[in-house]
């Protein structure tokens, strides 16, 4: 135990020495700190001090730093106005020379910097250099004026006249992509400056003037062709051969081009409006010229020769309305319209001289033309081709016959009872049923003409001849096409009767030659008498000879008649001989 406390008195010993060492070390830093607080609070106080000597000196700094930044600007502005009083000098050789065709980009440069060189000016309120203002402005004008002229030369390079054939080729390029491109980019640099440079450039005239010469020359070729070769002859005039047609369908597709063309070169819209209607004005009047002298050769002509205004209507219709229609959105195309209704009256009016023709009003003596064989007669055979012309337009006749309703065609026909409401351009139900009523109609209204024709031949059998050739030649016309997609069953039943009645009559011709060969049974006292006397021998010779007087007089008449079809005259000549032959044999043998 005593070892025990010993031990702990001794360490309290150490623990207390350290205690007082440590007191000791707290002491001395203390006295540090208080020395370090001393040395900063003299540097603090430095430090002001120093601030306050520095302060004015960075003021002043600043200003200057200001000061040379505002000589640097005023520099350049000097460096730069003074360029720009200089550019005019420099610059208007060059510009008073005009721009290279081939490299107009330095030119537009140039044309840059004087814009530029203005605004600058014009910017610092320099009335000091107002006249040198003044001489960039000019230079600008004269410089537009440059460009207007090379505009205009431009788009003559891009139209000269092409030729009518080449125009309907569908793989031709219209204008090259570049040249295009080129009078864009001019067109719309000088639309562009109009308000930087005060100086309007109007392309309505330079246009007009440039392109409606290029449409005249190109089409003046069809048009000229129109009026001096166009041949009208009824059957030989064959479909789609029509010089109109070529020059109507080459107006649209230069119509549709120069609608393109315009929308590519000028940005203006009421500009481009101006110049596309007035490019056009000309060269469609010129169309409309022609085709309405065209019309007016067809209405003095009969109807038979004016089958073609039927095509100029089909390829109107077919070809061009579509793309009139979609032009007419921004053109005024009413003159075409106006032309277009004209070629429809007289399409119309056809129908009506048509009908007079064949019910013979129109003859004064319908029996002067009477043929002297009794042949198929020239109005048969008009008729049935003048139907068949009309089967190849259909697509157009159909529409036309809609518009005069079923027996309109029996009517004069004028312009103000025509309606304004367009009919569809094709094949319709509606119409196939008028042309069926309206081809039945002009057949029945034919046999009552040839009925009425065959009563101006003195000789009854010259006048069976005659309705027989006419039957019998509508008869196989309604049997082929193709007319026998319009007629039917019963109309072939029909003409098949009047072709057998007049067979029939026909052979009733030659009955006094029969009435001769009629076979005689003598009987007497109730026996069949075989032996002939002196009497009846007699009679036998008399009757050969009246047989062989009646068949020379039939035989010398009839060799004057003309039955052109070959298998009627053989089947008449057939049913003749089933007939006589016989007779004369069984004749002879008495």
């Amino acid at each position: 135990m005593q070892s025990f406390g010993e031990n702990t008195i001794n360490h309290l010993d150490d623990d207390t020495g350290e205690l007082d060492y440590l007191r000791k070390q707290l002491k001395r830093m203390d006295g540090l700190s208080d020395e370090l607080i001393g040395i900063l609070d003299g540097f603090e106080g430095r430090l002001v001090r120093l601030e306050a000597s520095i302060k004015p000196i960075h003021s002043s700094t600043q200003n200057l730093t200001k000061l040379a930044s505002n000589i640097d600007r005023a520099l350049t502005t000097t460096d730069d106005i003074v360029n720009c009083l200089n550019l005019p000098s420099k610059e208007e050789t060059f510009i008073l020379k005009g721009p290279d065709e081939k490299n107009v980009l330095p030119y537009l440069q140039t044309m840059g910097a004087l814009k530029d060189a203005v605004d600058t000016v014009e910017r610092n309120q320099l009335r000091s250099c107002e006249k040198t203002v003044n001489q960039m402005k000019q230079l600008l004008k004269a410089g537009m004026l440059h460009l207007e002229t090379l505009f205009r030369t431009w788009l003559s390079s891009v139209s000269h006249p092409v030729d009518a054939i080449v125009m309907l080729d569908p793989n031709r390029d219209p204008l090259s992509t570049g040249s295009l491109k080129e009078l864009s980019q001019l067109s719309t640099y000088i639309s562009t400056s109009e308000k930087e440079i005060g100086y309007a450039v109007d392309f309505t005239k330079p246009y007009i003037e440039i392109r409606s010469a290029y449409l005249v020359k190109s089409l003046h070729g069809l048009s000229q062709s129109v009026q001096l070769s166009e041949r009208h002859q009824g059957i030989s005039y064959e479909k789609g051969s029509g010089e109109f047609l070529k020059y109507i369908e080459c107006f649209v597709k230069m119509v549709q081009e120069e609608q393109n063309f315009a929308k590519r070169i000028l940005g203006n819209p009421t500009q481009r409006l101006a110049a596309l209607k007035g490019s056009i004005a000309p060269a469609m009047q010129e169309l409309v010229s022609a085709g309405r002298q065209l019309n007016a050769v067809a209405r003095r002509l009969s109807y038979y020769d004016t089958i073609f205004i039927f095509d100029v209507m089909d390829k109107y219709e077919r070809d061009c309305a579509p793309a009139f229609k979609e032009v007419s959105k921004e053109i005024d195309l009413s003159d075409c319209t106006e032309m277009m209704s004209a070629f429809k009256v007289t399409a119309l009016k056809s129908f009506y001289d048509f009908m007079e023709d064949v019910k013979g009003k129109k003859e004064n003596n319908a029996f002067t033309n009477m043929s002297s064989d009794g042949t198929v007669h020239e109005m048969t055979s008009n008729t049935l081709n003048y139907l068949k012309r009309l089967y190849l337009w259909r697509d157009i006749v159909e529409p036309l016959l809609i518009i005069l309703g079923d027996g309109g065609w029996s009517h004069p026909v004028s312009l103000s009872n025509i309606p304004e409401q367009q009919n569809p351009y094709g094949e319709s139900t509606k119409g196939f049923a008028l042309l069926q009523s309206f081809f039945c109609d002009a057949l029945d209204q034919l046999t009552l003409s040839i009925q009425s024709r065959s009563r101006g031949y003195k000789k009854p059998t010259l006048a069976t001849v005659f309705l027989l050739n006419n039957y019998n030649h509508i008869l196989r016309q309604i049997r082929t096409p193709p007319l026998n997609a319009i007629f039917d069953d019963a109309s072939e039943m029909k003409y098949s009767k009047l072709v057998k009645k007049q067979i029939d009559s026909y052979q009733d011709s030659w009955k006094p030659c029969v009435e001769n060969l009629m076979d005689v049974t003598y009987v007497r006292s109730g026996t069949i008498k075989n032996a002939m006397g002196s009497g009846d021998r007699q009679l036998i010779k008399e009757r050969f000879k009246s047989f062989n007087t009646e068949f020379e007089e039939i035989w010398r008449a009839q060799t004057t008649y003309a039955v052109p079809d070959a298998e009627l005259r053989a089947q008449v000549i057939r049913d003749v001989k089933n007939v006589l032959v016989p007779m004369y044999g069984r004749f002879l043998d008495k």
